[in-house]
């Protein structure tokens, strides 16, 4: 997958998940800890692809979006919709699946 594919695809599962929290750019930005004079701005242009989160701060999307970060990371959507999924799982569910596809993976 291409650096610019994937970037779409991490813009489009952020503004996704934001509005699935009914909540503005601008009060994103403020629960991540971005600074006042930044904090709509700056978030639009994740969105938009114009700028991109360094780690850290993707970090702070997620844990805020209630996503895992490799949610937003993923390179497709059917990826995408087994982490989030998997992420709803108890950690014993979790290990379990794991190794069912890993299992499916070596055939």
């Amino acid at each position: 997958m291409s650096p610019s594919n994937s970037r779409s695809m991490f813009t489009k599962r952020l503004k996704e998940a934001r509005l699935a929290l009914k909540i503005s750019q601008r009060e994103l930005g403020r629960r991540i800890g971005l600074s006042e004079d930044v904090v709509s701005s700056r978030v639009t242009r994740y969105e938009l692809g114009t700028s991109e989160p360094d780690f850290a701060t993707a970090s702070k999307l997620a844990k805020e979006l209630g996503v895992p970060l490799a949610y937003l990371l993923a390179d497709n959507d059917a990826l995408a919709d087994i982490i989030l999924a998997v992420a709803s799982m108890s950690p014993v569910e979790q290990r379990r699946m794991a190794a069912e596809l890993k299992a499916k993976a070596k055939r």
